[in-house]
């Protein structure tokens, strides 16, 4: 077992493809094939189910993902201990407005920390940038994208709503009821698309562009709101329902075009990103009320 079989686990883990994790890693397929039958061999455990639309981790697998992310950042770390001047490296980071603040800002916060000489110029999305904060469904095939949380969704509704009678509530209570709507919204078309299945409709009070705002305008007491977990941490002034017959998700993360390059140091913090918000999952998730 070496650390490029594990920096080669950690691609396949997260792109739960082969093929994916071969491009994220710039090696030939079979390379990466031969790697993890060689760690599995090591580990004497399954860590993959190959199947047709790619590859699912096992129970084994899983179980490593932590550690391997670990190994990975402490060689990195142990590397830069004898770096005596660091090469000076800037980034620009291009961030989605309705994205989670807090948790773009300990990713941010852990980039800072843990890459000595490192610059970050954020700028707006329709700017260019080295890397860019995003969901997943808004990237190509001609991008690498390191996911970074999920955000499941939930309605939000104001303290006094009547819905808040109920634990989770069905997609048809939704019917007919003050709705603020968000454009843009990354699942807003999957939305669009339940709804007209079952013949439903809301009656939309306002259209924001931020999570911020809808928030705001739901605690007023104007409407109810389709937003992500996240968005609404550390907030006591609404209430937070799932929906008990619909699964609605995004996956956060940084991506970024194929034709770049950057260190491996950096690829590292990012997936050291990662495990942090795994390990302060109790703290940045807020609970349903």
């Amino acid at each position: 077992m070496d650390i490029r079989s594990l920096r080669y686990f950690i691609a396949v883990y997260e792109e739960r493809s082969l093929s994916a994790a071969a491009k994220r890693c710039f090696v030939a397929q079979p390379s990466i094939s031969t790697s993890i039958a060689q760690l599995e061999d090591d580990l004497d455990a399954k860590l993959f189910v190959r199947h047709s639309k790619g590859v699912s981790p096992t129970d084994n697998g899983t179980q490593l993902y932590p550690h391997a992310c670990k190994m990975v950042g402490d060689l990195s770390a142990m590397r830069n201990l004898f770096v005596d001047s660091p090469t000076p490296l800037s980034l620009s980071i291009s961030l989605t407005p309705f994205l989670s603040g807090s948790l773009i800002s300990q990713v941010i916060k852990t980039m800072l920390n843990k890459i000595p000489g490192l610059t970050l110029n954020l700028v707006d999305e329709s700017e260019s940038a080295d890397l860019r904060f995003t969901c997943g469904r808004y990237t190509t095939e001609e991008d690498i994208f390191y996911p970074l949380w999920e955000d499941d969704y939930v309605v939000a509704m104001p303290l006094d709503h009547w819905l808040t009678d109920f634990a989770s509530i069905s997609i048809k209570q939704i019917d007919k009821q003050p709705f603020i709507s968000r454009t843009p919204c990354d699942i807003l078309e999957s939305w669009n698309y339940l709804m007209q299945k079952q013949g439903l409709t809301t009656d939309i009070r306002a259209q924001v562009k931020t999570e911020e705002y809808a928030l705001d305008l739901v605690a007023a007491g104007l409407g109810i709101s389709l937003i992500p977990e996240h968005s609404s941490r550390g907030r006591n002034d609404l209430c937070l329902r799932p929906l008990n017959d619909v699964k609605l998700k995004r996956v956060v993360g940084l991506a970024h075009r194929k034709e770049q390059s950057f260190p491996a140091h950096l690829i590292n913090t990012i997936l050291t990103a990662k495990q942090q918000l795994k390990i302060n999952k109790s703290v940045i998730e807020p609970k349903l009320a």
